[in-house]
This record gives C-alpha cells, sequence and structure tokens, in this order.
C-alpha cells in the first residue's frame, strides 16, 4: 500500500520522541510496516492511499489497523484521532485530489463522515497521533517509555531495571548505537563482574556484583533500543539469547569457583559441582522449552511465566549476598533452585503435551509482538 506523508506547519516534526525525531520516527514506522512512500504531487494509484500528517507519531500497528479496515469507498481513521486534525487518515481512491497540507486532511476527514464513508479503526494501545507542542513530545515520549515494560519482566526489572534503562535507551538511539552493539557492551561489563568475583576478598566481590547489576541494566537496553528505533532483527534475538547465557554462566562459574577455593571449601565442593550441573541442565531445558513454546504456538501467559523465571533478578541476591559478605551462600541456593527450574520445565512440558496446543496465529497478528 501507498503512504504519503503531507506537510504540517510548526516545528512538530522536528520534536524529539524517545530519540527520534517525530518525523523520523513515523518514516521508520512506514517503512516497517511495508508502506512505500509517494509525493503528494506523483498522482496516486487507484486503491486506496494513506496521508499522514508530517508531525505524526504512528507506530506500525496502527497503520495496519488502518489498512486492515480499509473496503472499497470507505475512508479510515484511528478512533483515538480528532476528526478535524487527524494523525493519518486512509483515503479511498478518486478523493485525494488537492490533498497537499495537513490541514486538508482535517476537511476530507469531515466531508467523509458527512457522507457516511468513514470507518473507525480499533488502533488499541499502539500510537497514533500528533506531536505539534514540546508537551505532547513529552507525552508520547512517556507513553512510548511505559509501553517498553514486558509482562515477562521479573519484580526487580520492572520496577528497578527498567527505571534506568528506559531513561537511558533514547538516549542511546539518539547516538545511533545499534541494539548489537549493546548486547556485546553488557556482555563485556558481564564478564567483567564476573572476573571480579572469583576474588575472595570483600571489594572486588562487591565490584563484580555491582558490574553484573550494570550488565543487567543494559541487557534491558538493547531490546528497548531495538523497539524505539525500529531494529530489531533475528539475528539480534539470537546473539542476546547466546550472550545472556554467556555471562550467567561466567557469574555461576565465577561464585563456584570463588566457593571451591575458599578457606573452608572441602563441605561446598561437591555442592559446587551440583550447582554448575543444575545450572548446565537449566539452560538445556530453557532452550528447548522456549523452542517449544515457539514451535507450538503457545505463546501468551505461558511464554510471559518462563521469561519471567528465567529473568535476571536473581543478580539482585547475588549483591545482597555480596553485600553482607557472604557470596559463597549462592551456590546452597542455587544448587536447589536450578534443579527445581528444570523439574517444574519437565512437568509443565509433560501436562501441556496431554492438551492439544492452540492455533498458531496468522503472521501478521505476530508480526509485532
Amino acid at each position: 500500500m501507498k503512504a504519503c506523508v503531507l506537510p504540517a506547519s510548526g516545528r512538530g516534526g522536528d520534536l524529539d520522541v524517545a530519540g527520534l525525531t517525530a518525523s523520523e520516527r513515523t518514516r521508520r514506522g512506514l517503512a516497517h510496516a511495508g508502506f512505500a512512500r509517494v509525493a503528494a504531487d506523483s498522482g496516486m494509484p487507484d486503491g486506496h492511499t494513506l496521508f499522514v500528517a508530517g508531525d505524526a507519531v504512528i507506530e506500525p500497528t496502527a497503520f495496519l489497523a488502518l489498512a486492515r479496515d480499509a473496503s472499497a469507498g470507505m475512508g479510515t481513521i484511528s478512533a483515538e484521532n480528532p476528526i478535524e486534525a487527524p494523525a493519518a487518515l486512509l483515503v479511498p481512491a478518486g478523493e485525494s485530489e488537492g490533498l497537499d497540507d495537513v490541514r486538508d486532511l482535517g476537511v476530507l476527514a469531515l466531508r467523509l463522515r458527512e457522507s457516511g464513508r468513514l470507518r473507525l479503526a480499533a488502533t488499541g494501545e499502539a500510537l497514533c497521533q500528533r506531536v505539534q507542542t514540546p508537551q505532547d513530545a513529552e507525552r508520547v515520549t512517556r507513553r512510548l517509555l511505559v509501553s517498553l515494560v514486558q509482562p515477562s519482566d521479573g519484580f526487580f526489572a520492572r520496577h528497578f531495571d527498567r527505571r534506568i534503562s528506559s531513561w537511558l535507551s533514547p538516549w542511546l538511539v539518539r547516538r545511533g548505537l545499534s541494539p548489537n552493539t549493546i548486547t556485546l557492551v553488557a556482555t563485556a561489563v558481564g564478564l567483567a563482574g564476573a572476573a571480579f568475583l572469583t576474588s575472595q576478598s570483600y571489594l572486588p566481590i562487591l565490584a563484580g556484583a555491582l558490574l553484573f547489576i550494570v550488565s543487567t541494566i543494559l541487557d534491558g537496553c538493547d531490546g528497548e533500543v531495538a523497539r524505539l528505533s525500529f531494529t530489531s532483527s533475528q539475528l539480534g534475538r539470537r546473539l542476546d539469547l547466546v550472550c545472556d547465557n554467556v555471562v550467567n554462566a561466567a557469574v555461576f562459574i565465577a561464585i563456584g569457583w570463588s566457593a571451591i577455593h575458599a578457606p573452608d571449601a572441602a563441605a561446598t565442593r561437591l555442592l559446587v559441582w551440583v550447582t554448575l550441573g543444575g545450572f548446565a541442565l537449566a539452560t538445556l531445558a530453557g532452550f528447548f522449552f522456549s523452542r517449544w513454546i515457539e514451535r507450538t504456538g503457545r505463546g501468551g501467559e505461558l511464554h510471559a511465566w518462563y521469561e519471567s523465571l528465567a529473568s535476571r533478578d536473581f543478580a539482585y541476591f547475588v549483591l545482597l549476598l555480596a553485600l553482607i559478605g557472604h557470596i559463597h551462600w549462592f551456590v546452597w541456593f542455587a544448587a536447589v533452585g536450578s534443579w527445581i527450574f528444570v523439574a517444574g520445565l519437565a512437568v509443565i512440558r509433560l501436562r501441556a503435551g496431554r492438551r492439544p496446543s492452540p492455533p498458531t496465529p496468522p503472521m501478521s497478528e505476530r508480526q509485532w509482538a
């Protein structure tokens, strides 16, 4: 489908919205949704054309919702838009003549409504509104940042990590850093933290725990930057998964190494190996469990539950133990927790195997999840 961006008066299109100008955010959103841009004076082809205000911020799912509700002779507008000043209007064939400015868009929307040829599209939580003042830009930015919180976030990820990463991510977008670069930086910080955790001294261990927290926060930034800048990719998701497991493994091994070489290590040496074996099995079980969820289309609550359980909230437990000077206690909790995690995944998998899997949604519905 074709899309045309109409110029708007004022500097709304140049205002910063979560690291990108409003106009650049909408341009990327159009490309992400598969719309081809045309000029207003290029002669519109037959069929519907999407006209977008130059100072609008519209997410890909909103574009798709407008296109989904299109029908012959009917225009489509977002239900949350004022008719007189819409952010976007899907215009039926033969109605686009003379559309040169965003003000003409409101006039056309009113005319289509009066003739009973304007349909309201439910765009849900997706943004579809104009940004005309700095206050508008700030309000839209807040809404975008709130949407970054995931149902699968653990308690600490939701209430601590996201508060920092949602402030940092727009800054990273502004500087053009790619999500994969952030993933690699987070991994390097996490590995540096693991190296400090091999120590027997209080301050290096505390520094290692703090670096692990920093790595965890940066690990949230890569996904946020990918969503804010429309640069998500399958490669990025796989890289993030591999790097997460590398850092987690390094932290477990580092604490185990420190515990084995502690003065009173004789009683915990076997426990360390039990912990590392449980971690390795938990990593393997988690990989196959997530692939099974993806393959069978069993997303929703089950996937959110798994992601929450596999989150890095345990980093704060590591920090707590480092603060009180008992980092080696971690192996006792991890020895039990890792095996319980594996057993829990096995039970869920066996129970779910007895029930028919839900139908897999079409790609158009899963594409922007």
